[in-house]
């Protein structure tokens, strides 16, 4: 008998310890629970959607303490009366095999406001597939939401006014051609999918990648533009995902690549025609989210960035003839948008013409007039090489005050030569403008040998002019 007790004794110690611990792990649980961010339920799948547990986060969430939120209010009495129906469809689609969800509605909070919040739940079923019990995390994405509405809100209003508009961003025009890739701007930067954008040299391909930068919830981050056609091979991987200090000869010092500088903001890939086949792969894993490893390391990194690309080529013929991946194709070509050249929009000559005089006469400090002759020689011009060339040819315009095209330039090339002129002389010379006008040649070229670092072949093509006449001009006017 005594035997019996004692052994009973000893069961129920265990048993109290047992419950001390599992009071203990459930205490461990709360506090944990507490000190997530957001609010953690549980609630009864019923008519009302009852809470059964809520931890202290409601408080900073909606301003009700745990004891309110389970004693007095349910679901039902909370969130905004449009998007319960939404809700309700979303938990009844759910199955035992499929029983996790994500919303994004309206709560009513304590300060008589709403507030957005995101669910994130898991609906428990019985063993006879019945739901029973909803456990979630509500976290507040006011802030965030706000600013996706209000960037709809402009994005519609773009989208309403675009056809009334003569620009969008940096982009000039008008006509029918531009505002098809208005709108498809426009579109393409409410949404994070890979954006291909085709046309011509010159058409203004990267000044619509930085509209879509612009106008999308990425424009306080990062624009990094590449030019995959500039890069030589040997040093594509290093540009592309960085090195570490030692990597190779020459490197001095840790260096991250463009795809982490494009962190959280847009990666501009031009001319993407010209990747090699391995870069198409690595870039396709890390576009499928499986990372990458800077040269030299074995870190795995990843980057959260938005891709544009950007082509003068035929990429579909590219696939076919085994020069681009079909994968990799079919990844960045997800919204593609057109560019069209000039000569299919040459409404638009008089309005470009006129914000290009603008610009270069406000680098002068005078005033430039055009007569009608002047506008009559460019619009009877076909222009291969497009906005760039026109930009081009009114830039020497301004400087040498004749007009002057490269004939042997075909559709879709840059202009970078210096061909005989033309000359039409449509402003008034003097000894004062001709100083004028060496001293804004002289600024020009410093300017476009800066900006290239004194590569001469670069700044050449950027000026539209032949290496010879920028070494000439370099020399000219003694610049160091």
């Amino acid at each position: 008998m005594m035997r019996k007790v004692e052994e009973s004794e000893i069961a129920f110690s265990e048993l109290v310890r047992e419950n001390q611990d599992l009071a203990d792990r459930l205490k461990q649980l709360s506090s944990l629970l507490d000190n997530l961010p957001g609010m953690v339920f549980r609630c009864l799948y019923d008519a009302d959607l009852t809470f059964e547990y809520a931890s202290k986060g409601s408080s900073t969430l909606i301003g009700f303490s745990p004891e309110e939120i389970v004693s007095i209010y349910a679901f039902r009495k909370l969130v905004h009366k449009d998007d319960q129906h939404e809700n309700i469809k979303v938990i009844e689609r759910l199955t035992p095999e499929n029983n996790r969800y994500d919303l994004v509605y309206r709560m009513r909070s304590a300060w008589g406001e709403y507030r957005w919040i995101h669910e994130q739940g898991k609906a428990i079923f019985s063993k006879a597939g019945v739901l029973k019990v909803i456990d979630g995390l509500l976290t507040d994405i006011t802030e965030q939401k706000e600013e996706e509405l209000k960037l709809r809100a402009e994005n519609s209003r773009l989208r309403f006014s675009t056809k009334e508009r003569y620009r969008l961003g940096e982009l000039i025009g008008k006509s029918d051609a531009i505002q098809v890739a208005y709108d498809r701007i426009v579109k393409a930067a409410g949404t994070l999918v890979p954006v291909i954008i085709h046309g011509e040299s010159g058409t203004g391909k990267e000044l619509a990648a930085r509209t879509i930068h612009q106008l999308s919830e990425r424009k306080d981050h990062p624009f990094v533009a590449v030019n995959c056609g500039a890069i030589s091979e040997n040093l594509l991987e290093s540009e592309f995902f960085g090195h570490v200090r030692g990597a190779f000869s020459g490197a001095h010092a840790d260096r991250e690549g463009y795809l982490m500088a494009a962190d959280k903001g847009t990666l501009f890939l031009d001319e993407i025609g010209e990747m090699s086949i391995p870069l198409q792969i690595k870039l396709l894993r890390v576009l499928d989210g499986q990372g990458f490893i800077p040269v030299g390391s074995n870190n795995k990194l990843s980057s959260n960035f938005r891709l544009i690309s950007a082509t003068n080529r035929d990429l579909a013929q590219m696939v076919r003839s085994g020069m681009m991946r079909e994968d990799f194709y079919y990844r960045i070509n997800t919204v593609p948008i057109l560019m069209p050249p000039l000569r299919e929009r040459l409404e638009d000559l008089p309005l470009l013409i006129d914000h290009f005089i603008k610009i270069f006469a406000e680098e002068l400090g005078e005033e430039i007039q055009l007569s009608p002759k002047f506008y009559h020689t460019l619009e009877s011009h076909n222009w291969p090489g497009n906005v760039r060339e026109l930009f081009n040819v009114l830039r020497r315009f301004v400087t040498l005050k004749e007009i002057s095209f490269n004939p042997s330039l075909k559709p879709g090339e840059s202009d970078t030569r210096q061909t005989p002129a033309a000359p039409v002389n449509l402003l008034p010379t003097s000894s004062q403008a001709s100083e004028e006008i060496a001293q804004f040649e002289r600024n020009m070229i410093l300017n476009a040998l800066n900006q290239n670092k004194w590569h001469m072949g670069r700044t050449a093509k950027d000026l539209g002019i032949s290496r010879r006449t920028l070494q000439r001009r370099v020399s000219r006017y003694k610049l160091k």
